[in-house]
């Protein structure tokens, strides 16, 4: 948890809900821990979450990526249509530096960065901003090797530069290779929010578990 504050007027964000929709949009007005912003395009009238369901802003500042958990109170028919959202008061920031790995296991594809060939392909285990720990197969991969690293993350294609920093073997024809990269922001932006999403998904598995 962070004393950042939650993001100001005309502040771009999104609306993240439980189900895995995500809605682009911008803070119209504040009251306290009250975000007006404005309904989504096309959304904004036909897919609107219901009262009290949970949802999360979130936005991209100077430093990374911050997540503030609330709750849909109503959609508000004014200049323009809005989204009423009250937050918790709670913002989780997840730091550009300190690069924050979580699980996953989605594909991905590494390529020699001057021939074009593929020397792995498999899945990620886990993934920060910075890197990727891989398990799959290889045909010709080492260490120091300059590759393509080619990924989706939430139905987003992320193809970066990267460079093999280890390779070893997993048992039978697998290997464990780590990769690391420096995303430009766009690339930066994708994976942050993939990473934010696992952690979102997994403290919400946690608070079912401890309820049951």
């Amino acid at each position: 948890m962070t004393s950042v504050s939650l993001p100001d007027v005309n502040s771009l964000v999104e609306i993240a809900l439980q189900d895995g929709r995500v809605y682009p949009t911008r803070v119209e007005d504040t009251d306290g821990l009250i975000l007006m912003v404005a309904a989504p395009r096309g959304t904004g009238d036909i897919d609107v979450p219901e009262p009290g369901e949970e949802v999360f802003v979130r936005w991209t500042g100077p430093r990374g990526l911050y997540t503030a958990p609330g709750t849909f109170t109503a959609s508000v028919r004014d200049r323009v249509a809005l989204w009423a959202i009250e937050a918790e008061g709670t913002v989780d920031y997840f730091s550009r530096r300190n690069a924050v790995r979580v699980a996953g296991g989605e594909p991905v594809r590494l390529l020699d960065l001057v021939s074009g060939r593929e020397v792995f392909h498999g899945r990620f285990v886990d993934i920060s901003e910075r890197g990727a720990r891989c398990q799959g197969t290889s045909a010709g991969l080492s260490a120091e090797q300059d590759v393509m690293v080619k990924m989706v993350l939430d139905d987003n294609l992320v193809a970066l530069a990267g460079n093999v920093l280890t390779v070893s073997e997993a048992g039978g024809d697998a290997v464990v290779a780590v990769v690391i990269y420096d995303p430009p922001e766009a690339q930066a932006q994708i994976i942050r929010r993939y990473v934010m999403n696992m952690q979102i998904r997994a403290r919400r598995t946690a608070a079912a578990n401890a309820g049951d």
